[in-house]
């Protein structure tokens, strides 16, 4: 199966395809402000060759969102590659982060 990189900017829905790269931060920004408790969690490995490292975070600090909800981002670092999980100790911290994150933005508690 073929990779389609064709992606429809929210803020183009109805017009068509944008011949760009594909790029979701600003369908992120629109998820955030139409769901103000929407928590979003950066998880990156400080040698990874993959995705560029400080890319995601310059997203982070350019989102299109109100300054409110610049604090419903989080970012989270780990001495390791791509494959965060691949490393032990990264792997039992990136589970204690996500499981943190599940447990603290859950509107369902646990009986």
């Amino acid at each position: 199966m073929e990779w389609i990189w064709k992606h429809e900017s929210p803020r183009r829905i109805g017009i068509g395809f944008l011949p760009t790269n594909t790029n979701v931060m600003h369908d992120l920004a629109v998820a955030m402000k139409l769901n103000p408790n929407l928590v979003v969690q950066l998880e990156a490995g400080y040698f990874d060759l993959a995705t560029p490292f400080f890319q995601g975070v310059y997203e982070f600090q350019h989102l299109p969102i109100p300054a409110r909800l610049q604090n419903n981002l989080e970012m989270k670092f780990y001495p390791s590659g791509h494959m965060i999980y691949a490393s032990e100790p990264s792997l039992h911290a990136l589970h204690d982060n996500i499981a943190a994150l599940v447990k603290r933005t859950s509107t369902v508690q646990p009986k």
